[in-house]
């Protein structure tokens, strides 16, 4: 008996190993250690990176790979999150808190649909609407920087998580856009040499911060989305009336004006 072994197994297996690591997390949540169970949302989203590195090196990019990648979001940055979130602090708040925990996986898989359904039309510039792991890690590096035990005796920090929660959750469904992480590799570097800056620096900051800077990073980035999105719209609405303004013409308007 011979077993075929296909290259979309490679991908596949971080796929399947992010999964694993979102189920982690979550009995990780349920025993109340729940900075094991933030960091094991941090492997999930190494592995979210590293299957579609692996699919496209062993050129085995699948519409099932993309359907389990989107299986596996739901799992580690949906799932994981809203219940590490519950468990945590919001679980204070009765059914309050149950919607506000929900928002990550609930508003996740609609940004998730709706993404597979545009996966034709995909802009390979931007996202509309923030990644569901974008989302997730900006959650839980919020309690990775201001540390569980803190979180579950201040208020204040937990007004701020609800609020945090619900501003995440409503940018995922948004359209507002968020640039895609270049690929890395040198050529990257030739062709979106700002992009590549900026994500390595950050990513340099990091790990020699030992992973206390992640929050404000990715803060930051959250933030930059509707920033920059009212600064195109400004752009455009001034570009329009600019060309309103020229489409009309003076000698007709004063013509008209002056007749008796």
């Amino acid at each position: 008996m011979r077993i075929r072994l296909s290259r979309s197994i490679v991908p596949n297996l971080f796929t399947v190993l992010n999964i694993f690591f979102g189920f982690m997390s979550i009995t990780l949540a349920v025993q109340g250690q729940y900075v094991q169970a933030a960091w094991y949302i941090l492997l999930s989203a190494g592995c979210d990176a590293l299957d579609g590195m692996m699919a496209r090196l062993t050129r085995s990019e699948s519409e099932f790979g993309v359907e389990l990648d989107s299986l596996a979001d739901v799992v580690s940055f949906g799932v994981a999150p809203s219940f590490l979130l519950y468990s945590l602090a919001l679980s204070n708040y009765g059914a309050f808190g149950i919607l506000v925990a929900a928002m990550p996986l609930v508003l996740g898989a609609i940004r998730l649909a709706r993404f597979n359904v545009q996966l034709v039309g995909f802009s390979k510039d931007h996202f509309t609407g923030m990644p569901i792991p974008l989302s997730a890690l900006t959650l839980i590096s919020f309690v990775l920087f201001f540390r569980p035990e803190t979180i579950m005796e201040s208020e204040q920090l937990q007004y701020t998580l609800i609020g945090l929660t619900a501003a995440c959750g409503g940018l995922m469904i948004s359209t507002v856009r968020y640039p895609v992480i270049p690929k890395i590799a040198l050529s990257s570097f030739r062709s979106q040499p700002v992009q590549m800056t900026l994500f390595s620096a950050g990513a340099i900051a990091v790990i020699a911060s030992g992973g206390y800077l992640l929050f404000p990073l990715l803060l930051a980035v959250v933030i930059s989305g509707p920033v920059f999105d009212a600064g195109r719209k400004i752009r455009a609405m001034t570009k329009k009336q600019h060309v309103d303004t020229e489409d009309t013409d003076p000698d007709e308007s004063i013509s008209i004006d002056s007749q008796p």
